[in-house]
């Protein structure tokens, strides 16, 4: 594939002693540059820390690393804040954190603005910055409500596409790396256009030398307008091995591209290469993904170096872009190519009456640990989940008799947010069926997908009447175990 671009590795999420960190942006720099594991490194203090002094002292020791090796980008950590009631009555923080660079200018004097709207407004009014936001999953507290992270990125609006141009799909200092994927494709979903962006977040030092995670862009030249030009464009793919070099095109056109909705057909082009290959580390999995996370496409086999082509129909799809899994489990997450169709316009839930527990029984489950029962999935009150005992599992529930049903909701705030595991197999979601017959090839007379991202999960559907309700848990990280928080089901 020839694409004409060159491939720069870096790190674009870093701290110093200006904050939290270690040393000062000078000595990360320097220490990035000699270690020659990189292309470029953006260090991103917290804003909140930063004095107009130690402003310029980074612009200064950006400007002093740069050469036609190395390119030292000034950046900072910023975001918005804003406390609210959750339907619990819990007090929440929505929000969370993001990096800004392309500017010389701070964005706030002190604090963080109340809300996204707030901070849009202010990020609008530097000329040249662009943002990216940080590990989207760890932005909300209490603990057990980290699932109101930055307003579920219900506030998309034109224009914004200017200045926020990525998310982070992996941030390696994380203690919930593995679950940050999750939420990339609910915002794609929901119109932005995000990059993926893999970062270390280093609080300690080491700055490239100590860690595999790369954002990589494509760019015409090594300087720092040529790469920030390329990161607006989206030209952009994150990998967590710094020897992994991804292409990937729809149509002739590279990652980050805006293609025509008139299109219905889309071919595809993939290539990768391991630049270091060593036993245990060939590629073994690549996919493409589209709408709700959805994988369309996959090609298997081992291999250090991989060429795949594929053609595609679709009406209605609304980006693809490629994840790349190798044996050892890493991955690598190309930006998507967009077909220029609008996202989904959202439609307010009518929700209807809950059906009480004790109407409701889980007839099958395809297989669960002794210790999570699925039929503790329809109490309310308990704070438990059912869980397979395979990488994949259903169970199905008996209404009693035919009702009239509206809608499927499904919550699951009480799993600890300390408890990385229960929370990475529930955060993907699950797929339903509802049918009028419980008997093996019964009638499908609706389906669908509830992702886990909100306040409130639930899909409503035209009514229809139905007696039994299959769910279908899926398989949220690689080879996991799935499970299934509480169901709720809703009648006219």
């Amino acid at each position: 594939m020839k694409i004409g671009l060159k491939h720069y590795y870096g790190d674009l999420h870093t701290h110093t002693g200006f904050s939290d960190g270690k040393g000062t942006p000078k000595e990360a720099f320097e220490w990035a540059k000699a270690s020659k594991m990189g292309d470029f490194l953006a260090v991103s203090d917290h804003e909140g820390s930063i004095t107009m002094q130690k402003w310029m002292e980074t612009l200064k020791a950006a400007d002093e690393a740069t050469d036609e090796t190395f390119v030292g980008i000034a950046s900072y950590e910023s975001g918005y804040s804003e406390e609210f009631r959750d339907e619990d009555g819990v007090a929440v923080v929505n929000g969370g954190e993001l990096n800004l660079f392309g500017t010389d200018a701070l964005l706030v004097e002190a604090g963080y603005p109340t809300d996204f709207k707030d901070f849009y407004e202010k990020l609008r009014k530097h000329k040249g910055a662009i943002a990216f936001y940080n590990h989207p999953q760890e932005a909300s507290w209490p603990t057990d409500k980290i699932w109101n992270a930055y307003d579920e990125f219900g506030v998309y609006e034109d224009g914004i596409d200017d200045y926020i141009v990525g998310m982070e799909t992996s941030n390696e200092t994380s203690a919930y790396n593995h679950i940050h994927e999750l939420v990339y494709t609910i915002a794609l979903d929901k119109g932005w256009k995000f990059a993926p962006y893999a970062t270390t977040d280093t609080h300690s030092g080491n700055w490239l030398s100590g860690f595999e995670n790369r954002t990589v862009v494509l760019a015409e030249s090594l300087t720092r307008e040529h790469l920030i030009e390329a990161f607006r464009k989206r030209h952009v793919y994150a990998v967590q091995d710094k020897n992994f070099q991804v292409e990937f095109a729809v149509n002739g056109r590279i990652m980050g591209s805006v293609l025509s909705p008139k299109d219905h057909t889309y071919h595809i082009e993939v290539e990768v290469l391991h630049k270091e290959p060593h036993e245990g580390g060939a590629f073994k999995r690549l996919e493409i993904i589209s709408d709700y996370g959805q994988v369309v496409a996959s090609c298997e086999r081992r291999d250090f170096h991989m060429k795949w082509n594929v053609t595609l129909e679709s009406e209605t799809a609304r980006y693809f872009f490629l994840r790349v899994v190798n044996e050892e489990g890493k991955k690598a997450w190309s930006a998507p190519v967009w077909t220029g169709r609008k996202p989904d316009e959202k439609v307010e839930a009518v929700k209807g009456r809950r059906i009480r527990p004790e109407a409701m029984k889980v007839i099958y489950a395809s297989s669960e640990k002794d210790s999570c029962k699925a039929c503790e999935i329809l109490n309310p009150d308990t704070k438990t989940y059912w869980e397979s005992e395979e990488t994949s599992g259903e169970i199905i529930i008996d209404l009693g008799e035919e009702k009239e049903l509206i809608g499927i909701g499904y919550r699951k705030n009480y799993i600890a947010y300390e408890d990385k595991e229960a929370l990475a197999k529930l955060m993907d979601g699950y797929c339903y069926e509802v049918s009028k017959e419980e008997q093996e090839g019964y009638e499908v007379v609706a389906s669908g997908r509830v992702r886990n991202y909100g306040s409130e999960h639930y899909r409503s559907f035209e009514a229809i009447k139905a007696r039994y309700v299959k769910i279908k848990a899926l398989n949220a990280i690689e080879e996991g175990i799935v499970a299934i928080g509480n169901i709720y089901i809703y009648e006219m």
